[in-house]
């Protein structure tokens, strides 16, 4: 009894073992068929892969002062074509001639295509997508805008300020999965990668793309120069035109011209000649100066030297209105004396005269050169700052700071090119700063009573405008520079602002090589443009 009871004990322990010996036999089988076929699809995973055809880059917007696209304005349309009898089919109602035989010719050998279109024809194995084209040949206010290079980074202008936020990694690139062999898999759509969430992103700057517009339409007239528009009370720039411009498509085109085509001469130094002697005429009023009377004779004598009026037989009897209106040289050489180096030099500092102008961020109008004040105790050298001559140079940028404190009764903000910047739908107002006073209220009302003078009785007639009140003052620069002929080249301005009484716009224009009718014409057509 003892003895059964012992075997059946052991048969059921080693029925026990048994059987777990099995189930961990089993086991081990299962784990290996599923490592088995798990290769299987991890080796089938590695050979489906896609086919990317890129199409172009993605880049950030900049957009003008009403978020008018500047860049990216333009859209155009593209679709993706897999291998596919109905692609095929369609594509014969979307191309023709050359283009539709090439796309057969491709999707015949399973190569699939990507091209732009104007008609989105949908079908099994077509997609389609917006593309943004970044510039092109009518992009405005290339200058300022700038360009990008091959890689797609910023190079100039605002394109290279503020590539950090504009520059994206994203591609849109035509997407088409594959097999193992490298052949379109006919049950899988293509698609595109766009992100367009990078497109929104950018810098929403001060310009307006319809006064832009206004003002490169009137400076055509200009070979080289340039022409900037701001809002008075704000200095905000509303257009900026430098001459002779370029297209933003080829840039390799404009590398090696003499005339400078990529030269941004908005933000450039120049001689600015008589468009300076407003600035003289506003230390002389703040300084209770300006009531001098003087007879132009044509010349006069100062230190050691004769110095000449441009009216070489002179202009007669001469008050500070009379004198604006006529640009008499000897007046003003005779007004800066009387009212001292130290009283003209700091307004001209006070306008930030000699200092680069910071007008968006990385971005600076050139810094130019104002006499400097210990060379000023010589009368000689007064004399020549007087009447904006000597070794004067300033931007036209530069010059909105003097021509917008007078029409802004007496005080002016440093010009701006950038209201804020947007990311992620979060926008970042650009800073300003404060306004700068510079002179008295009193003291702008005059002066603008003075340049109004300049418009309707002076040098600067034809800068009137048919729909407004204009105020200005002309100016023509000696450069130092000479032709082939010898003739001394000079530049010609016309600054000023308009309606005279309450000037809500400021326009600097300066033309290389040109003559006083020129740049007053072009005044007076953006004057009617922006007012028609």
């Amino acid at each position: 009894m003892k003895t059964d009871i012992f075997f059946e004990k052991l048969f059921a322990r080693r029925s026990t073992i048994c059987f777990f010996v099995l189930m961990l036999m089993l086991l081990s089988c299962v784990l290996r068929v599923a490592v088995i076929i798990s290769k299987d699809y991890t080796a089938v995973a590695v050979k489906q892969s896609s086919y990317k055809i890129p199409i172009t880059s993605i880049r950030g917007t900049i957009y003008d002062c009403n978020m008018v696209p500047i860049t990216n304005a333009e859209k155009q349309t593209y679709c993706a074509a897999a291998p596919k009898p109905t692609a095929v089919t369609a594509l014969s109602e979307m191309l023709s001639g050359e283009e539709l035989q090439t796309a057969f010719e491709s999707l015949k050998n399973d190569k699939p295509i990507a091209f732009a279109t104007d008609e989105a024809k949908q079908a099994d194995g077509l997609c389609f997508t917006t593309v943004f084209k970044h510039t092109d040949s009518h992009t405005l206010a290339p200058h300022i805008i700038g360009y990008t290079d091959s890689e797609g980074r910023g190079v100039s202008g605002l394109e290279a300020a503020y590539d950090e936020l504009l520059y994206s990694d994203s591609k849109v690139n035509a997407v088409f999965t594959t097999d193992g062999k490298g052949g379109t898999l006919k049950g899988i759509e293509p698609y595109f990668e766009n992100d367009l969430s990078e497109v929104t992103k950018g810098v929403v700057t001060t310009l307006d793309v319809n006064i832009q517009s206004v003002a490169e339409k009137a400076a055509q007239v200009i070979e080289r120069g340039a022409v900037v528009v701001a809002e008075t009370k704000t200095n905000k720039i509303r257009a900026s035109v430098s001459k002779p411009t370029f297209e933003l498509t080829d840039i390799s085109l404009y590398l090696d011209r003499e005339d400078s085509p990529l030269l941004n001469r908005c933000l450039a130094a120049f001689s600015v000649g008589s468009a300076f002697k407003p600035c003289v005429a506003a230390a002389a009023i703040g300084g209770g100066k300006h009531n001098l009377v003087f007879n132009c004779t044509g010349s006069t004598h100062i230190v050691d030297r004769d110095f000449k009026c441009h009216k070489r037989d002179g202009h007669g009897i001469m008050d500070i209105k009379s004198a604006l209106a006529q640009s008499c040289n000897t007046f003003f050489y005779t007004l800066a004396i009387n009212t001292g180096s130290a009283a003209v030099y700091n307004m001209a500092s006070s306008l930030s005269f000699g200092n680069s102008i910071k007008i968006a961020e990385n971005m600076e109008a050139a810094k130019g050169n104002i006499t400097d004040i210990k060379r000023l105790s010589n009368p000689a050298s007064l004399a020549n700052l007087s009447i904006g001559q000597g070794d004067l140079l300033l931007s036209p940028v530069a010059m909105l700071n003097l021509y917008s404190a007078i029409g802004g009764n007496g005080a002016y903000y440093m010009p701006s090119l950038v209201e804020k910047t947007v990311k992620d739908g979060e926008f970042t107002s650009y800073d300003m700063g404060n306004p700068t006073r510079v002179m008295s209220e009193e003291t702008a009302e005059m002066l603008r009573g003075y340049l109004s003078a300049v418009v309707t009785e002076g040098t600067g007639t034809g800068a009137k405008p048919q729909s407004t009140t204009a105020a200005g003052k002309t100016a023509t620069a000696q450069t130092g520079r000479y032709n082939e002929n010898g003739i001394e080249i000079n530049n010609s301005w016309f600054c000023g602002f308009f309606p005279a009484e309450e000037p809500k716009y400021t326009v600097i224009i300066m033309a290389e090589e040109s003559t006083t009718a020129a740049v007053t014409s072009v005044f007076a057509q953006i004057a009617d443009g922006i007012y028609s």
